[in-house]
Protein backbone atom coordinates (compact mmCIF):
# COMPACT_ATOMS: atom_id res chain seq x y z
CA UNK A 1 0.00 0.00 0.00
CA UNK A 2 1.07 3.73 -0.87
CA UNK A 3 2.88 5.37 2.12
CA UNK A 4 0.38 8.62 1.36
CA UNK A 5 -2.96 6.09 1.77
CA UNK A 6 -1.55 4.70 4.72
CA UNK A 7 -0.66 7.94 6.64
CA UNK A 8 -4.50 8.70 5.51
CA UNK A 9 -5.93 5.69 7.43
CA UNK A 10 -3.65 6.48 9.92
CA UNK A 11 -5.04 9.89 10.48
CA UNK A 12 -8.34 9.13 9.73
CA UNK A 13 -8.52 6.69 12.98
CA UNK A 14 -7.60 9.86 14.35
CA UNK A 15 -10.37 11.59 13.32
CA UNK A 16 -13.93 11.06 15.77
CA UNK A 17 -17.43 11.92 14.51
CA UNK A 18 -17.14 15.67 16.76
CA UNK A 19 -14.59 17.54 18.44
CA UNK A 20 -14.22 15.93 22.12
CA UNK A 21 -16.48 17.28 25.27
CA UNK A 22 -15.11 19.53 27.63
CA UNK A 23 -13.71 18.51 30.29
CA UNK A 24 -14.06 18.64 33.92
CA UNK A 25 -12.10 21.33 35.67
CA UNK A 26 -9.90 22.18 38.79
CA UNK A 27 -8.26 25.19 40.21
CA UNK A 28 -4.83 25.42 40.97
CA UNK A 29 -2.93 28.43 41.77
CA UNK A 30 -5.85 30.17 39.83
CA UNK A 31 -5.45 28.27 36.51
CA UNK A 32 -7.69 25.83 35.06
CA UNK A 33 -6.34 22.20 35.27
CA UNK A 34 -7.42 18.99 33.78
CA UNK A 35 -6.87 15.50 34.75
CA UNK A 36 -4.35 14.07 32.57
CA UNK A 37 -6.32 10.85 32.96
CA UNK A 38 -9.17 11.72 31.79
CA UNK A 39 -7.55 14.23 28.74
CA UNK A 40 -5.46 10.95 27.71
CA UNK A 41 -8.67 8.61 27.16
CA UNK A 42 -10.32 11.25 25.21
CA UNK A 43 -7.02 10.97 23.02
CA UNK A 44 -7.33 7.52 22.96
CA UNK A 45 -3.86 7.03 25.31
CA UNK A 46 -2.86 5.82 28.36
CA UNK A 47 -0.86 7.28 31.33
CA UNK A 48 1.99 4.80 32.81
CA UNK A 49 3.78 6.42 35.88
CA UNK A 50 7.86 5.69 35.98
CA UNK A 51 8.16 4.11 39.07
CA UNK A 52 9.78 6.14 42.18
CA UNK A 53 9.76 9.34 40.13
CA UNK A 54 7.13 12.09 39.53
CA UNK A 55 6.80 11.08 36.04
CA UNK A 56 4.20 10.10 34.21
CA UNK A 57 4.58 8.43 30.28
CA UNK A 58 1.75 8.92 27.81
CA UNK A 59 1.93 5.54 25.52
CA UNK A 60 -0.16 5.00 21.83
CA UNK A 61 -0.08 1.40 22.59
CA UNK A 62 3.15 0.30 23.62
CA UNK A 63 4.57 3.58 22.21
CA UNK A 64 5.62 6.21 24.56
CA UNK A 65 4.17 9.35 23.09
CA UNK A 66 5.23 11.42 25.72
CA UNK A 67 6.59 12.53 28.72
CA UNK A 68 5.30 14.80 31.60
CA UNK A 69 7.19 15.68 35.81
CA UNK A 70 5.55 16.67 38.09
CA UNK A 71 5.77 20.81 38.62
CA UNK A 72 7.63 21.52 35.54
CA UNK A 73 6.79 22.62 32.32
CA UNK A 74 9.45 21.08 30.23
CA UNK A 75 8.11 17.85 28.35
CA UNK A 76 9.32 15.61 25.93
CA UNK A 77 6.65 15.26 23.24
CA UNK A 78 7.11 12.28 20.16
CA UNK A 79 10.84 13.46 20.58
CA UNK A 80 11.05 17.24 20.77
CA UNK A 81 11.78 19.25 23.73
CA UNK A 82 8.56 21.53 24.30
CA UNK A 83 7.96 24.00 27.33
CA UNK A 84 4.36 23.86 28.41
CA UNK A 85 2.45 27.45 29.27
CA UNK A 86 2.12 26.33 32.90
CA UNK A 87 3.57 23.27 35.30
CA UNK A 88 2.52 20.11 35.18
CA UNK A 89 1.19 19.36 38.79
CA UNK A 90 0.82 16.01 40.93
CA UNK A 91 -2.59 16.21 43.14
CA UNK A 92 -3.42 12.94 45.23
CA UNK A 93 -1.73 10.93 43.08
CA UNK A 94 -3.00 12.37 39.77
CA UNK A 95 -1.47 14.33 37.18
CA UNK A 96 -2.78 17.25 35.85
CA UNK A 97 -2.09 19.78 33.11
CA UNK A 98 -3.98 23.23 32.22
CA UNK A 99 -6.64 23.23 30.19
CA UNK A 100 -4.72 25.89 28.29
CA UNK A 101 -1.67 23.18 27.39
CA UNK A 102 -3.85 20.68 26.93
CA UNK A 103 -6.37 22.18 24.14
CA UNK A 104 -3.28 24.39 22.49
CA UNK A 105 -0.21 22.38 23.04
CA UNK A 106 -0.86 18.64 23.38
CA UNK A 107 -4.05 18.11 21.67
CA UNK A 108 -2.45 19.93 18.30
CA UNK A 109 1.10 17.83 18.56
CA UNK A 110 -0.70 14.55 19.83
CA UNK A 111 -4.48 14.41 18.13
CA UNK A 112 -4.75 17.18 15.11
CA UNK A 113 -7.86 15.52 14.01
CA UNK A 114 -9.92 16.81 17.07
CA UNK A 115 -9.23 20.18 16.26
CA UNK A 116 -12.11 22.29 15.19
CA UNK A 117 -11.99 24.76 11.71
CA UNK A 118 -9.23 23.43 9.74
CA UNK A 119 -7.71 26.24 8.23
CA UNK A 120 -6.66 25.69 4.26
CA UNK A 121 -3.86 24.72 3.40
CA UNK A 122 -1.32 27.48 2.48
CA UNK A 123 -0.86 29.75 -0.28
CA UNK A 124 0.43 32.79 0.76
CA UNK A 125 3.58 32.76 3.16
CA UNK A 126 5.02 36.18 4.70
CA UNK A 127 8.40 35.58 5.10
CA UNK A 128 9.97 38.20 7.99
CA UNK A 129 13.91 38.53 8.36
CA UNK A 130 14.58 39.60 11.88
CA UNK A 131 16.08 43.12 12.29
CA UNK A 132 18.07 45.05 9.35
CA UNK A 133 19.39 48.62 8.93
CA UNK A 134 20.28 50.48 12.78
CA UNK A 135 18.58 47.21 14.08
CA UNK A 136 21.68 44.70 13.78
CA UNK A 137 20.55 41.78 16.28
CA UNK A 138 22.87 40.23 18.01
CA UNK A 139 26.55 40.24 17.28
CA UNK A 140 29.79 38.06 17.27
CA UNK A 141 32.43 40.47 17.94
CA UNK A 142 35.41 37.55 17.05
CA UNK A 143 33.68 36.30 13.61
CA UNK A 144 32.43 39.77 12.65
CA UNK A 145 28.84 38.28 11.84
CA UNK A 146 26.19 40.23 12.63
CA UNK A 147 22.16 38.72 13.21
CA UNK A 148 20.27 40.97 10.61
CA UNK A 149 22.92 40.03 8.19
CA UNK A 150 22.00 36.33 8.15
CA UNK A 151 18.37 36.66 8.48
CA UNK A 152 18.13 38.45 5.41
CA UNK A 153 20.07 35.90 3.51
CA UNK A 154 18.65 32.90 4.75
CA UNK A 155 15.09 34.50 4.10
CA UNK A 156 15.94 35.14 0.46
CA UNK A 157 17.10 31.83 -0.02
CA UNK A 158 13.82 30.15 1.94
CA UNK A 159 11.98 32.91 -0.64
CA UNK A 160 13.45 31.14 -3.49
CA UNK A 161 12.75 27.82 -2.62
CA UNK A 162 9.13 28.75 -1.65
CA UNK A 163 8.15 30.05 -4.95
CA UNK A 164 9.64 27.53 -6.94
CA UNK A 165 7.51 25.08 -4.69
CA UNK A 166 4.53 27.26 -6.06
CA UNK A 167 3.40 29.43 -2.95
CA UNK A 168 3.01 33.34 -3.08
CA UNK A 169 5.74 34.73 -0.85
CA UNK A 170 5.88 38.20 0.90
CA UNK A 171 8.77 39.12 2.34
CA UNK A 172 8.39 42.04 5.02
CA UNK A 173 12.54 43.23 4.27
CA UNK A 174 14.77 42.42 1.29
CA UNK A 175 17.51 44.99 1.73
CA UNK A 176 19.06 46.15 4.71
CA UNK A 177 16.36 48.13 6.04
CA UNK A 178 14.92 49.03 9.52
CA UNK A 179 11.46 47.96 9.85
CA UNK A 180 9.81 48.15 13.81
CA UNK A 181 9.29 44.82 15.38
CA UNK A 182 5.49 46.28 16.18
CA UNK A 183 4.96 47.25 12.70
CA UNK A 184 5.65 43.64 11.12
CA UNK A 185 2.73 41.94 11.97
CA UNK A 186 0.73 44.79 10.52
CA UNK A 187 2.67 44.80 7.38
CA UNK A 188 2.26 41.01 7.06
CA UNK A 189 -1.60 41.40 7.25
CA UNK A 190 -2.19 43.56 4.71
CA UNK A 191 -1.14 40.33 2.45
CA UNK A 192 -3.61 38.14 3.71
CA UNK A 193 -1.33 35.74 4.39
CA UNK A 194 -1.62 32.19 5.08
CA UNK A 195 0.87 31.37 7.29
CA UNK A 196 3.81 33.97 8.46
CA UNK A 197 7.31 32.51 9.83
CA UNK A 198 10.16 34.99 11.22
CA UNK A 199 13.69 33.81 10.81
CA UNK A 200 16.29 35.16 13.63
CA UNK A 201 19.34 33.40 15.49
CA UNK A 202 19.90 33.49 18.89
CA UNK A 203 22.19 34.36 21.77
CA UNK A 204 23.27 33.67 25.49
CA UNK A 205 26.37 36.11 25.98
CA UNK A 206 28.56 35.40 27.91
CA UNK A 207 27.70 31.78 27.63
CA UNK A 208 29.40 31.06 24.46
CA UNK A 209 28.99 27.10 24.56
CA UNK A 210 25.02 26.80 24.18
CA UNK A 211 24.16 26.04 20.70
CA UNK A 212 20.93 24.21 18.82
CA UNK A 213 17.48 24.88 17.65
CA UNK A 214 14.80 26.82 19.68
CA UNK A 215 11.37 27.72 18.01
CA UNK A 216 9.22 30.02 19.78
CA UNK A 217 5.29 30.58 19.63
CA UNK A 218 3.33 33.55 21.01
CA UNK A 219 1.63 32.54 24.32
CA UNK A 220 -2.18 31.48 24.91
CA UNK A 221 -4.29 33.78 26.57
CA UNK A 222 -3.00 34.14 30.19
CA UNK A 223 0.23 32.49 29.89
CA UNK A 224 3.43 33.20 30.90
CA UNK A 225 6.37 33.50 28.41
CA UNK A 226 8.78 30.72 29.36
CA UNK A 227 11.95 33.52 30.22
CA UNK A 228 9.61 34.78 32.70
CA UNK A 229 9.63 31.54 34.83
CA UNK A 230 12.81 32.60 35.60
CA UNK A 231 14.20 33.41 38.89
CA UNK A 232 13.89 37.33 39.39
CA UNK A 233 11.60 37.71 36.42
CA UNK A 234 8.07 39.19 36.30
CA UNK A 235 4.97 37.16 35.53
CA UNK A 236 4.34 38.93 32.15
CA UNK A 237 0.95 36.56 31.47
CA UNK A 238 -1.48 38.92 29.40
CA UNK A 239 -5.10 39.40 30.87
CA UNK A 240 -5.96 40.92 27.29
CA UNK A 241 -6.38 38.13 24.77
CA UNK A 242 -3.94 39.28 21.52
CA UNK A 243 -5.36 38.84 18.08
CA UNK A 244 -2.62 35.89 17.60
CA UNK A 245 -4.27 33.45 20.29
CA UNK A 246 -7.25 33.03 17.22
CA UNK A 247 -4.49 30.56 15.80
CA UNK A 248 -2.40 29.00 18.59
CA UNK A 249 -3.11 25.13 17.87
CA UNK A 250 -2.35 26.03 14.17
CA UNK A 251 0.57 27.71 16.03
CA UNK A 252 1.56 24.86 17.83
CA UNK A 253 0.85 22.66 14.54
CA UNK A 254 3.20 24.76 12.48
CA UNK A 255 5.84 25.32 15.19
CA UNK A 256 5.97 21.79 15.80
CA UNK A 257 6.47 21.11 12.26
CA UNK A 258 9.23 23.53 11.80
CA UNK A 259 10.79 22.20 15.14
CA UNK A 260 11.10 18.33 13.73
CA UNK A 261 12.49 19.50 10.51
CA UNK A 262 15.37 21.72 11.69
CA UNK A 263 16.57 19.72 14.67
CA UNK A 264 16.90 16.85 12.24
CA UNK A 265 18.50 18.88 9.39
CA UNK A 266 20.70 20.50 11.46
CA UNK A 267 21.23 18.09 14.78
CA UNK A 268 22.51 20.48 16.61
CA UNK A 269 21.26 20.26 20.02
CA UNK A 270 17.17 20.76 20.92
CA UNK A 271 16.48 24.09 22.82
CA UNK A 272 12.74 23.20 22.66
CA UNK A 273 9.90 25.15 21.90
CA UNK A 274 9.45 27.97 23.82
CA UNK A 275 6.76 31.02 24.17
CA UNK A 276 7.00 34.83 24.41
CA UNK A 277 5.30 37.81 23.86
CA UNK A 278 7.22 38.93 21.06
CA UNK A 279 5.80 41.98 18.67
CA UNK A 280 6.36 40.93 15.59
CA UNK A 281 3.74 38.09 16.42
CA UNK A 282 1.55 39.95 17.76
CA UNK A 283 -1.87 40.67 16.17
CA UNK A 284 -1.16 38.25 12.85
CA UNK A 285 -4.28 37.33 11.02
CA UNK A 286 -2.81 33.99 10.48
CA UNK A 287 -0.73 31.28 12.29
CA UNK A 288 2.71 32.83 12.84
CA UNK A 289 5.97 31.14 14.43
CA UNK A 290 9.78 32.34 14.91
CA UNK A 291 12.48 30.14 14.40
CA UNK A 292 16.17 30.56 15.71
CA UNK A 293 18.20 27.60 14.15
CA UNK A 294 21.46 28.77 15.37
CA UNK A 295 23.56 30.55 18.29
CA UNK A 296 25.59 33.61 16.72
CA UNK A 297 27.17 34.03 20.86
CA UNK A 298 28.66 30.02 19.81
CA UNK A 299 31.52 30.31 17.70
CA UNK A 300 31.34 27.17 16.25
CA UNK A 301 27.25 27.92 14.96
CA UNK A 302 28.53 30.94 14.09
CA UNK A 303 31.20 30.08 11.92
CA UNK A 304 29.29 27.39 10.17
CA UNK A 305 26.36 30.19 9.32
CA UNK A 306 29.33 31.79 7.64
CA UNK A 307 29.03 28.69 4.94
CA UNK A 308 26.35 29.34 2.45
CA UNK A 309 25.72 25.34 2.39
CA UNK A 310 24.65 26.10 5.72
CA UNK A 311 22.63 28.40 5.20
CA UNK A 312 21.02 26.66 2.22
CA UNK A 313 19.93 23.80 4.84
CA UNK A 314 18.10 26.04 7.31
CA UNK A 315 16.12 27.51 4.64
CA UNK A 316 15.69 23.53 3.09
CA UNK A 317 14.61 22.37 6.62
CA UNK A 318 11.76 25.44 7.07
CA UNK A 319 10.73 24.88 3.69
CA UNK A 320 9.88 21.18 4.86
CA UNK A 321 8.56 22.06 8.30
CA UNK A 322 6.09 24.63 5.98
CA UNK A 323 5.60 21.26 3.65
CA UNK A 324 4.79 18.73 6.38
CA UNK A 325 2.30 21.70 7.77
CA UNK A 326 0.46 22.03 4.32
CA UNK A 327 0.38 18.30 4.22
CA UNK A 328 -1.11 17.42 7.61
CA UNK A 329 -4.02 20.65 6.83
CA UNK A 330 -4.57 18.99 3.85
CA UNK A 331 -5.08 15.50 5.39
CA UNK A 332 -7.52 16.64 8.43
CA UNK A 333 -9.41 18.78 5.77
CA UNK A 334 -10.22 15.97 3.29
CA UNK A 335 -10.63 12.99 5.92
CA UNK A 336 -13.22 15.58 8.52
CA UNK A 337 -16.43 14.33 8.93
CA UNK A 338 -19.50 16.41 7.92
CA UNK A 339 -18.96 19.45 5.55
CA UNK A 340 -15.32 20.14 4.42
CA UNK A 341 -14.03 23.02 7.17
CA UNK A 342 -14.34 26.71 5.61
CA UNK A 343 -11.33 28.95 4.22
CA UNK A 344 -9.40 30.98 6.63
CA UNK A 345 -11.53 33.84 6.04
CA UNK A 346 -10.00 36.99 5.27
CA UNK A 347 -8.75 39.80 8.00
CA UNK A 348 -11.94 42.39 9.33
CA UNK A 349 -10.56 45.72 9.25
CA UNK A 350 -11.92 47.97 11.63
CA UNK A 351 -12.15 51.69 11.16
CA UNK A 352 -9.32 53.91 12.28
CA UNK A 353 -9.59 54.19 15.97
CA UNK A 354 -12.13 51.53 16.58
CA UNK A 355 -12.27 48.05 17.76
CA UNK A 356 -10.73 45.43 16.07
CA UNK A 357 -12.33 42.21 15.17
CA UNK A 358 -10.27 39.03 14.57
CA UNK A 359 -12.09 35.76 12.91
CA UNK A 360 -11.39 33.65 15.80
CA UNK A 361 -10.85 29.62 15.48
CA UNK A 362 -13.02 27.39 17.67
CA UNK A 363 -10.91 24.41 19.77
CA UNK A 364 -12.51 21.53 21.71
CA UNK A 365 -13.66 22.88 25.45
CA UNK A 366 -12.86 26.72 24.40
Amino acid sequence: MPLAALASMRLAALLGAAPPAPLPTVHTGGTEYVSLAEASEQMGLRVERVPNLPTVILKEGAKPVARLVDHSRETDIAGLRVFFGDPVVERSGGFYISRADYLFHLLPRLRPGLLSAVPRPPHVIVVDAGHGGVDHGTENPRLKIMEKTYTLDVALRLRKLLEAAGYKVYMIRETDVTVSKENRSAIANQWSPDLFVSVHFNSLYPNTKTKGVEVMEFPSRGQRSTDSWSPNKPNDAEAVDSPINAFSVWNTLLGSKLHRRLLDSLRDGDRGEKFEHLAVLRGLDCPGVLVEPAFLSSDEEAGRLGQPAFRDQIAAAVLAGIEDYAAELALLRALAPGPAATPKPGPQRAPSGAARTVPTRPVPGA
